[in-house]
């Protein structure tokens, strides 16, 4: 009883603490963020947060979600609508790029993009769970759960089901909750 009891005192407060990190690392980026991409945006009008968009679900890294982009370019004034459209749809090109890519090179590409451990713990929730895990990892922030779906050589059936349709469900989820602070 009490062991129960305090495992869910460890997960609210670890809940907690990643909710807290997610908005630290915003602030943190914030100014960065809306510097580069207001002066590609300038520049390069919807085609360069399309291709902001893309380059950050496509290329694994642990640092800005795509919503992200979507936050700031709503705060330079673009159509929030618009930007929405683009994320989604640039989301979706790079996560079936970045399938391929697994598909086509395997576990070469593990090196390039997504560290060992990481890896390894993909491997194991795959073993266990099967494509749901794919399934959970589209739902988060993480952008390399395309490589692994490649890479585990899911079908471009099961990636679609799978993969594609919980990350549209993503960018409506968090872009609907960006929107109270729009």
């Amino acid at each position: 009883m009490f062991n129960k009891q305090l495992r869910q005192w460890i997960f609210i407060i670890s809940l907690i603490i990643f909710i807290g990190l997610i908005f630290l690392n915003f602030n943190y980026f914030e100014k960065y963020i809306s510097s580069f991409i207001e002066s590609h945006l300038s520049s390069w009008g919807l085609l360069g947060f399309f291709i902001i968009i893309f380059l950050l679900e496509a290329i694994p890294q642990p640092f800005i979600s795509a919503l992200a982009i979507l936050f700031t370019g709503s705060l330079l004034g673009f159509d929030f609508l618009t930007l929405f459209y683009i994320t989604i749809t640039g989301g979706i090109f790079a996560n079936y790029v970045a399938y391929f890519l697994g598909l086509s090179l395997g576990n070469s590409t593990v090196g390039l993009f997504i560290n060992q451990n990481n890896y390894e713990k993909s491997v194991i929730w795959f073993n266990k769970y099967g494509k749901k895990t794919i399934s959970l990892l589209a739902l988060t922030p993480l952008p390399y759960f395309p490589i692994i779906g490649g890479i585990f050589k899911m079908s471009l059936k099961e990636f679609t089901t799978y993969a594609i349709i919980p990350r549209i469900l993503h960018f409506l989820i968090f872009g609907g909750l960006l929107t109270l602070f729009i």
